[in-house]
């Protein structure tokens, strides 16, 4: 079934929709777009997929936020949260510094509450066509205390990277 979002005080605009999105970000239900940068997260049949926009919408004010939250829930009913930062090249940095902004904040962390999703299923992804070896990866990991799997590549070019590669 359907992840139930009525009672997480998410405005539904900010919901991302099959058709007819307020928010620009939204590509459609499942894939966000932001500065030429994509991703998505497609569910198959049993599972439960829903696209929040983060900046200017679930949190409105002018600290440092990331671009978007995904749920995701499988067709064994374990649930997944994303929060994921899209970003250029030059900045990656700035996009650690954002999602673990985001993740301290009441917003998401009543979100992660309110549907029991477990610390190791929290995920945080960076989706960029700048790449960041081991070290660097690593070093920034450790100062921003967040954990990102990998960085998600993306260009107009290329196919447009899914969430499910970093559960």
């Amino acid at each position: 079934g359907k992840i139930q979002m009525i009672d997480l005080g998410v405005n539904n605009s900010c919901i991302c929709k099959k058709y007819e999105n307020i928010q620009d970000e939204c590509i459609n239900e499942f894939t966000i777009r932001e500065q030429g940068k994509s991703v998505k997260l497609e569910p198959k049949v049993g599972e439960d997929v829903m696209a929040i926009i983060v900046d200017k919408c679930l949190i409105t004010d002018n600290n440092t936020k990331c671009d978007a939250l995904f749920l995701y829930k499988n067709d064994k009913n374990i649930k997944y949260s994303f929060l994921v930062e899209l970003k250029g090249a030059g900045d990656m940095p700035r996009a650690f510094s954002q999602l673990s902004f985001t993740k301290n904040r009441e917003e998401y962390k009543n979100i992660l509450e309110s549907l029991q999703i477990p610390k190791q299923n929290q995920k945080f992804a960076i989706v960029s066509n700048g790449m960041l070896s081991k070290p660097e990866l690593e070093s920034l990991e450790e100062e921003h205390k967040i954990r990102v799997k990998k960085i998600l590549f993306c260009e107009a070019t290329t196919p447009i990277p899914d969430l499910k590669e970093i559960i």
